[in-house]
């Protein structure tokens, strides 16, 4: 049973038909006491997928679900099944696709419990960023440290592993994507990992992910500076708090704070469990004179289904009090909806970008009920693009740093690079 906003077709396996009622769910104990059937679950969830999934086209899926299809028809029950296309699903490199429930401890969710990330360069696994206010960042960690091991074990090496059971082979992309998973680790899990930070070798315990990612419990954090011409600069931090509606009340009081010519610099760096498009077109609508498209969407089962796209831009509405564009700060721990707000006001209201790659979470997703398979498959049926054309997941910030939460010294070079930034007269 899909629960999505804009669904007009009738699911390939979900049991609904499309008139009167759907019968009633089974509960997850009537589920899990119902015999498994491998053949039925792997039909389904490769029909569902294949059908709704917007970015099935991103890999060679056929391929890779052809070569996985043997392990998958062998599983002997649920869990197993759950946890091998959850590794299966991990070459889409898209940190919306989850599956549920799967064997426990759980992997965490990237990005929201990542405190550090990951790339490939030259042969080594490299720090790229650390999380601002987590456990790694207060132990050190640094961008340009080199990860040897996670929990015993080269991470690179697991994780092909993990894929080889499938016979999958991934390309170096899939494998570093893969290693950022495995590194949020498993609820309530401590990681051991090592790493070389010059010529030292630095091994520490970390707590799981989501224990080490740490936030103010407020939904916003408005910071006053000045920058180096002297002008007052309100800095609102919004505190991964998108899918909050009182959001919505505490930004405009917070707008309302702001005097009305001074800058502003919106930090979007701690969004990355995203949110709703309600509460985003809330916060855009502040920076904004008249109605403005700021994102297109493709509803593409249509497409897949009938051969005809449908494709349509969504506005933003002005809401008082009007404030001039801020500068935006965004990086690897913006995610989903914390994107859409970075592409939307780029877009609608001009505003200058300032950061990293972000997070690059795939659509607008939907949770996907599978009956015969007993479990839940969450992805994008959406796709989602900038006004200009680009897909949301390509966006970059105007002015593009290598790191966007902590510099190699410990710093906050991007925050920094914003305040030079205000008083730039145009856009890169």
């Amino acid at each position: 049973m899909r629960h999505a906003a804009f669904l007009l077709m009738i699911p390939l396996a979900s049991g609904l038909s499309g008139f009167g009622s759907p019968a009633r769910a089974e509960t997850p104990a009537e589920c899990a006491a119902r015999p498994f059937d491998a053949a039925a679950a792997w039909q389904e969830v490769r029909g569902e997928l294949a059908a709704n999934y917007s970015y099935w086209d991103r890999i060679d899926a056929p391929a890779a679900f052809d070569a996985a299809g043997p392990a998958m028809l062998a599983s002997p029950d649920r869990l197993t099944f759950a946890d091998r296309l959850e590794t299966l699903l991990l070459l889409f490199m898209d940190s919306h696709v989850h599956v549920s429930p799967t064997s426990k401890p759980s992997m965490a969710w990237v990005p929201s419990a990542a405190d550090l990330w990951l790339e490939e360069r030259k042969g080594k696994l490299v720090v790229s960023d650390v999380k601002q206010g987590s456990v790694a960042a207060e132990k050190g960690v640094r961008p340009g440290w080199e990860l040897l091991s996670l929990d015993g074990a080269d991470p690179r090496q697991t994780a092909r592993d993990r894929f080889a059971a499938l016979g999958l082979k991934p390309g170096t992309d899939q494998i570093t994507y893969a290693v950022n998973a495995l590194a949020a680790g498993r609820l309530d899990t401590a990681r051991a990992v090592v790493f070389r930070a010059g010529r030292e070798t630095v091994r520490l315990t970390l707590p799981a992910g989501y224990n080490s990612v740490r936030r103010p419990a407020e939904p916003l954090t408005v910071s006053r500076l000045r920058d180096a011409q002297g002008h007052d600069v309100s800095v609102i931090r919004i505190n991964n708090s998108l899918g909050d509606t009182g959001l919505i009340a505490t930004f405009d009081t917070a707008i309302a704070s702001t005097p009305g010519t001074g800058h502003i610099i919106l930090d979007m760096r701690d969004t990355p469990s995203g949110g709703t498009s309600t509460i985003a077109r809330a916060l855009m609508g502040h920076f904004v004179a008249v109605p403005a498209p700021y994102q297109r969407h493709e509803l593409t089962a249509e497409r897949v289904q009938s051969g005809v796209p449908r494709i349509w831009l969504e506005y933003v509405q002005p809401r008082l009090p009007l404030r001039q564009a801020p500068v935006i700060l965004a990086g690897r721990w913006t995610g989903s909806m914390g994107e859409g707000i970075v592409a939307g006001l780029d877009g609608a209201a001009h505003a200058r970008t300032v950061g990293s790659q972000m997070g690059r979470l795939l659509g607008a997703i939907i949770q996907d009920e599978m009956p015969k398979a007993c479990i839940t498959v969450s992805f994008a049926n959406e796709k989602l693009w900038h006004i200009d054309g680009r897909p949301r997941e390509d966006v970059l910030p105007d002015t593009t740093l290598a790191t966007a939460d902590i510099a190699s010294d410990g710093s906050d070079a991007a925050l920094a690079r914003a305040l030079a930034d205000l008083d730039r007269p145009d856009r890169p």
